[in-house]
């Protein structure tokens, strides 16, 4: 107690208002309180990467920016999708083609056929959405021929498989329903009938033909365009008489 007195002593200065018939102490600070030191806080274990130290205690998979801070060492950034100067530049497109070698799995050390595609898929909608020109000194060397067909497969194909298939279980699975409540006629009768099989076909054509909505505008597109030259012809005679219709009289 007479510690904290005689520190706050000097922080604080007591007087009495004249002309005050009242015994009263108004209270005032001054600048003379002392200045407390505040100590670095010590880091805790998320912040100073656990028992871990280096590299491995920016964590598993961690990007260049935590490696960096976990480190201490400067990385300059990555030149990644860009249009410098009117060119294509991005740090894993050298000589024309991608580096293979910047696509590795961290699990398997193999090539990520995925990244690799979607790094193509960016680039290409990066050019047509910024188009530049094409020189000799810069030739794309790069193919999508180079790219396994398995990894085309698995990446669109079986995805567009599974879906079509669930659409014609389900438009199948209703229409044997619908069957059944009109003639009477099992599943297993209308699989093992003409009629049934030649249902079952047009069911898995029709899906595979019309996929989505807009499949629909798509036929209908070409249909204008394989009628538009008849219909061009046709507007062409319009008041005018055929000499067909005249060798017919």
């Amino acid at each position: 107690m007479q510690m904290l007195a005689s520190s706050s002593r000097s922080a604080i200065r007591a007087s009495r208002p004249t002309g005050s018939s009242r015994s009263s102490v108004v209270v005032r600070a001054t600048a003379e309180a002392p200045v407390v030191e505040k100590k670095d806080r010590k880091l805790g274990p998320l912040e100073r990467g656990g028992t871990l130290s280096g590299d491995a205690a920016a964590g598993k998979d961690a990007g260049e920016k935590a490696r960096a801070m976990a480190t201490g060492v400067t990385v300059k950034p990555a030149t990644i999708l860009q249009i410098v100067d009117g060119r294509f530049r991005d740090d894993r497109w050298i000589d024309g083609r991608w580096d293979l070698s910047q696509f590795k799995s961290a699990k398997t050390g193999e090539v990520d056929w995925d990244l690799v595609i979607d790094a193509e898929v960016a680039r290409r909608k990066l050019l047509e959405d910024n188009p530049i020109p094409s020189i000799n000194e810069e030739p794309v060397n790069f193919d999508t021929s180079e790219i396994p067909w398995w990894a085309w497969v698995k990446r669109f194909h079986l995805p567009e498989a599974e879906k079509l298939n669930g659409r014609a279980a389900m438009m199948g699975y209703v229409l044997a329903a619908f069957v059944d409540a009109i003639s009477g006629a099992g599943l297993i009768e209308q699989q093992e009938s003409f009629l049934g099989k030649l249902a079952l076909h047009l069911c898995v054509f029709a899906i595979l033909l019309v996929r989505t909505t807009s499949d629909l505008d798509k036929y209908k597109g070409l249909i204008d365009e394989a009628t538009f030259y008849d219909k061009q012809w046709n507007a062409t005679w319009d008041g005018v008489r055929r000499p067909s219709e005249a060798a017919d009289q």
